[in-house]
């Protein structure tokens, strides 16, 4: 997600460097020193905005949550509505991650997220570009070698076509075992159930677009 660059994004983010993950390459990062605790941890991959993770971290103050985005402007913006979200309440499990997701496994540990969220990633449409997919097999491998033993991983999409060739990628390799999925998510009850839409989700929802989810289990 691209935002005109905000000239308070610098200084607010050293004010409130404590919510932030700072990756001291080439060591990898531990979680129990960043939140103090070694509750389970959810990784967003490309937060956007900030309302889905901050509203998961609301919900689920017994879990770790970290929102990763590589652009620092909308790093910034969403650290500000999360703390305009929690006002006066302790703000202990969510932190934000301003790097690209290339290798993952070169910053986390082998084994050491419980879920990660992809929400409404970047389709790249061209075939030529197609390597670059968050969901391409390269990426699914990555994401099965720092996830713990049946840990999920939750897709959602608008692009019918990112989400097809999702699943063609799941074909090409055995680490992962589909729970469901859906070309309709609004239509499915059971999978709306305790749904938390992005901002993007629902704009093209009340659009009339119809959004896809697929949860996929870690079978290694």
């Amino acid at each position: 997600m691209r935002l005109r660059n905000k000239p308070w994004t610098d200084e607010f983010l050293v004010t409130n460097q404590k919510y932030l993950i700072s990756w001291n390459r080439p060591a990898k990062i531990v979680f129990n020193k960043e939140f103090k605790n070694d509750a389970p941890v959810y990784l967003e991959i490309g937060c956007g905005k900030g309302n889905f993770i901050t509203q998961h971290a609301l919900l689920n103050p017994s879990i770790n949550f970290i929102g990763m985005e590589k652009e620092k402007t909308v790093v910034g913006v969403a650290l500000k509505k999360t703390l305009a979200t929690f006002e006066n309440k302790p703000l202990n499990n969510l932190k934000y991650f301003n790097d690209f997701a290339e290798d993952l496994s070169d910053m986390f540990e082998d084994n050491s997220i419980d879920q990660i969220f992809l929400n409404f990633s970047d389709p790249w449409p061209k075939s030529r570009h197609a390597k670059k997919r968050l969901t391409y097999v390269k990426f699914l491998d990555i994401y099965s070698k720092i996830l713990k033993p049946n840990g999920e991983l939750h897709f959602k999409t608008d692009n019918d076509g990112l989400f097809a060739s999702t699943l063609e990628n799941l074909e090409l390799t055995d680490k992962w075992e589909i729970i469901s999925q859906t070309t309709d998510l609004y239509n499915d009850e059971e999978l709306l159930k305790n749904n938390i839409p992005t901002e993007y989700e629902t704009k093209f929802h009340n659009l009339g677009k119809n959004i896809n989810k697929l949860i996929i289990r870690n079978v290694k």
